[in-house]
């Protein structure tokens, strides 16, 4: 008889504590629904992580509460959707306002992404100068490509641009294509989608100052000499590569906001796949 009434006291405790513990889990549960419903996610996550750190057993609270946290991943990602829409609908804004100030070009059978680039810098309007010309692409990464023409190959690999007592250098690039033309040489120097070491950035900040630049070539591991110094970049050039970098900062701010929109309605998609299953999973239970 001892021995039976200790068990029903025992029992009695823990179904006491198990209550308890649910009832405390359940002022964080209250916490976090109060705080979703103000759209303070992150309040509401921490809450709920609450429960899963300090009442593990509070198995009925715990299930409420991954259901919630379903519901707040699914608001957080739908708030995202919406944001990353507005972002693009104003990018998408300034790229109509200036999309007609540039040549578009694409190759349908042999490119994947067109080109967008100033009239006034086309190779074949340029063929009696060394200068300095700009495209941008679709994705808007852009390239720097350094022109050279003269009597004979001096395959540079890098350029110097200075402002007065400011510069920037490229990085050395091996995208040099060369070529001939009834006695004359051209070399093709490119910095390819923003491997420019800041120039394109400094040539925009700079377009109303006189800029120079020395091309260089590498003589060594570390070592390059200059082969063609003190060259001037002309207002209109500057004004040219300002502009496609202007073009550049619309079209990769338009490509990120939908690069994340797609990643958050990809979320969104798993999230309520999710909750699909522990539905049916649930309904199924009750069934049984």
């Amino acid at each position: 008889m001892k021995r039976t009434l200790i068990i029903i006291a025992v029992t009695l405790i823990a179904v006491s504590c198990a209550e308890n513990v649910e009832k405390l889990a359940a002022k964080h549960l209250d916490n976090a629904k109060e705080a979703f419903s103000l759209g303070n996610f992150n309040v509401a996550k921490q809450e709920i992580d609450s429960i899963r750190i300090l009442f593990p057993k509070a198995f009925e609270t715990l299930r409420q509460g991954i259901r919630l946290m379903q519901q707040v991943e699914e608001a957080e990602q739908l708030r995202v959707v919406e944001y990353e829409d507005s972002m693009i609908a104003a990018a998408t804004a300034a790229f109509e306002k200036i999309k007609d100030n540039y040549v578009f070009e694409k190759d349908e059978q042999y490119q994947d992404l067109g080109l967008y680039t100033i009239k006034s810098q086309a190779p074949n309007r340029n063929i009696d100068r060394t200068y300095i010309r700009a495209q941008v692409d679709e994705l808007g990464r852009m390239t720097l490509v350094s022109s050279y023409r003269g009597s004979s190959y001096i395959h540079h690999d890098w350029l110097k641009l200075s402002v007065g007592d400011d510069y920037v250098d490229t990085p050395e690039s091996k995208d040099r294509h060369e070529f001939t033309d009834l006695g004359v040489y051209y070399e093709w120097l490119s910095f390819i989608n923003g491997n420019d070491g800041g120039a394109a950035a400094f040539i925009n900040a700079n377009k109303d100052e006189n800029i120079t630049y020395t091309l260089y070539r590498k003589t060594g591991p570390e070592s390059s000499r200059p082969v063609y110094r003190n060259l001037k970049l002309s207002k209109d050039d500057r004004y040219a590569i300002a502009s496609l970098y202007d073009l550049s900062q619309v079209l990769l701010s338009l490509n990120e906001h939908k690069n994340l929109r797609d990643e958050a309605e990809r979320h969104l998609k798993f999230i309520r796949s999710r909750m699909k299953d522990e539905s049916t999973e649930e309904g199924v239970q009750e069934d049984k």
